[in-house]
């Protein structure tokens, strides 16, 4: 529409100036009309010569009707004629044509003559030259006759072209009023069509404008969809980190609680899921009594929650920790049953730290200390947690080095026959010797390396070391070694054993693998595979301190044990406590219905051995047999 609109404009303004130019030409061709008058001037000449003629000739022959006067203004009429000859178009069409142009030069040669001598002529001179003039009136009809036929054709050919430019502008006029008119129609049309989209363009940006309100909804509701936890509306773990730079950007004292729910999970495994949202719902609920502008509960996760403040003192958040506390603690209705759970809450209150990933370091130590104490405990962190989680971190550094550093040394503690005394094997027993710390007992450096993993290679090592070592040995001679429960969940450690078995040389027959009761009892289906996994390789499973890990008959049943160690704490007191002594003949008379070898640890004394003997034990291990020694200490 708007390239035919420019189109029409521009052809308008192409015809407005044709039009001008048309109407320019017909200017021209109608002052030709009154330019070409070249007829009548000669005629006007001629007859002026006629007129000069008849004068003369009167006054040639006396007349009183003429006088000189009147000759001299006849001859000054002709005179000025005359000079039209030599101007224009005419003078022009003369000075082309020889005979005119002899005509018109004869005719002023009279002229001049007539001027100069009219007072001194005589009658017969003037009748001399009448007669002279006379011969020159045919050439000059003539002249007149050629230019006023000359005149008729360009008076005609004018006519006819004036003619053509009247038809040109009548038509360009009409194309004029056609194209005004479809300009017209386009505009009105094009205005329609700007109008109608005009329209659209308003309902466009209402619709736009319904949809920015829309779109603006939804971005709020996305926001706080990503800000807040979806089961109890309160904010989530990302607001709560956010808001905590916020608070430690104003440089005020934070507040920071962290706690979780203790027994919430067996609310999930005896009553399900559902009911432990509706716990999480309804302590949501309760804590929201504690709710203000200054204090804002997040829930962080599963069972943690956050609390963030800040203006307030180490006291005042300790009496409102210890609220929330009492508050969680009472009883709840969930789907008509009641159920109570407790929490611990570790606090920190800080108005100089800017780290927010180190507040929360803090108070999860504060929490940690807190569980550790038990159940219902709230603990305001001190930098002791710290320095021990830093210790507790240089102490794993320095397990992870203790291989390669030679610290880690194998001892071996000799396994003699109840009856006889000879010695039946030797249980691997690690210890480890701090350049700094000292010696370490495994009590305490086996959970960490069970905690970080490391149990897995330090186990691998002291499995090479007791059956390399056990090479040097008697044939008959075997070697225990402890295994972690962690090392069971480990499915190559059947491939590990036999690579090492055949690294050896060493007999199957001649290793014994010892598991923990108490870590028995919590055993998988995966552990159990690994189990019986091993004991297809020829070699002997003992389960050990047995009577400390409450082992149930179906349990002992699942896998056949060769060997039953007897925890110490039963042999300690066997002469002096009646129910020991009923344990032990238990667990012996157990262990013989099931096949298994009996062995006794702790054993200290004659008597204890006596008793031991009595009740059927196969081996015994302790002080009396020897103690824990270096290889190269060992009496073999």
């Amino acid at each position: 529409m708007n390239r035919i609109l420019t189109v029409i404009i521009l052809f308008l303004f192409a015809l407005t100036g044709y039009i001008t130019y048309l109407v320019q030409e017909r200017q021209n061709e109608l002052q030709k009309l009154t330019r070409y008058t070249d007829s009548w001037s000669v005629s006007q000449i001629v007859s002026e010569y006629f007129r000069l003629e008849a004068s003369l000739a009167l006054y040639a022959v006396g007349s009183n009707d003429v006088s000189i006067d009147d000759v001299r203004m006849r001859l000054d009429i002709m005179t000025s004629q005359s000079t039209l000859l030599k101007e224009g178009d005419l003078g022009k069409y003369i000075r082309k044509n020889p005979d005119a142009l002899a005509t018109i030069t004869d005719v002023q040669k009279y002229l001049v003559t007539l001027d100069k001598q009219l007072g001194t002529l005589s009658s017969g001179q003037i009748v001399q030259m009448l007669s002279g003039m006379r011969d020159l009136e045919a050439p000059l009809r003539e002249i007149a006759s050629e230019a006023l036929s000359k005149d008729i054709d360009i008076v005609n050919s004018t006519h006819d072209k004036i003619r053509y430019l009247y038809y040109i502008y009548s038509f360009i006029s009409l194309m004029l009023i056609i194209l005004s008119f479809t300009l017209g129609f386009l505009t009105l049309t094009r205005n329609n069509n700007l109008r109608k989209a005009h329209r659209k363009m308003e309902l466009l940006a209402q619709d736009l404008h319904i949809s920015k309100e829309d779109l603006q909804n939804k971005n709020e509701k996305l926001e706080y969809v990503a800000y807040h936890d979806s089961l109890t509306g309160l904010p989530n773990r990302l607001l709560f980190w956010q808001k905590m730079q916020e608070l430690i950007d104003t440089k005020s004292a934070v507040v920071v609680m962290l706690f979780d729910l203790d027994r919430f999970k067996a609310v999930n495994d005896t009553m399900g899921h559902d009911a432990g949202d509706k716990l999480l719902i309804d302590i949501a609920e309760r804590l929201s009594l504690f709710i203000n502008e200054s204090v804002v509960l997040y829930r962080l996760g599963g069972d943690e929650f956050a609390i963030l403040s800040s203006d307030m003192t180490e006291k005042q958040a300790y009496s409102l920790a210890c609220a929330i506390r009492d508050n969680i603690s009472m009883p709840y209705q969930v789907y008509g049953t009641s159920v109570s759970v407790e929490t611990c809450i570790g606090l920190i209150v800080s108005s100089t730290e800017t780290r927010a990933d180190y507040l929360y370091k803090c108070v999860d130590l504060a929490l940690y200390d807190a569980k550790s104490i038990g159940p219902g405990n709230v603990r305001n962190f001190q930098q002791y947690m710290l320095e021990d989680l830093l210790d507790n971190r240089s102490f794993e550094n320095d397990l992870a080095n203790a291989v390669k550093n030679n610290e880690l040394v194998v001892y071996y503690q000799p396994i003699a026959d109840a009856v006889s005394g000879e010695i039946y094997g030797y249980e691997a027993l690690l210890r480890w010797f701090h350049p700094a710390r000292g010696a370490i007992s495994p009590e305490v450096f086996i959970p960490v390396a069970e905690k970080t993993g490391l149990i897995h290679s330090i186990g691998a090592w002291v499995l090479a070391q007791a059956c390399q070592q056990a090479t040097q040995w008697a044939p008959s001679t075997r070697v225990a070694v402890n295994i972690s429960p962690l090392q069971l969940l480990d499915e190559s450690l059947p491939d590990i054993v036999r690579s090492e078995l055949k690294k050896n040389g060493l007999d199957a027959a001649r290793l014994e693998l010892e598991i923990t009761e108490s870590n028995f009892v919590n055993q998988s289906a995966r552990s159990l595979a690994t189990l019986r996994a091993l004991s297809n390789l020829g070699l002997s499973i003992s389960i050990d301190d047995f009577g400390t890990g409450y082992s149930s008959l179906s349990r002992l049943s699942s896998f056949a044990f060769d060997t039953i160690k007897i925890d110490r704490s039963f042999v300690s007191n066997i002469t002096q406590q009646h129910g020991d002594l009923n344990i032990l003949k238990a667990i012996v008379s157990l262990g013989k219905s099931l096949n298994m070898r009996i062995i006794a640890e702790g054993v200290e004394t004659e008597v204890q051995l006596n008793y031991l003997k009595t009740l059927g034990c196969d081996l015994i291990q302790g002080y009396l047999i020897g103690k824990p020694a270096p290889p190269g200490q060992l009496k073999i």
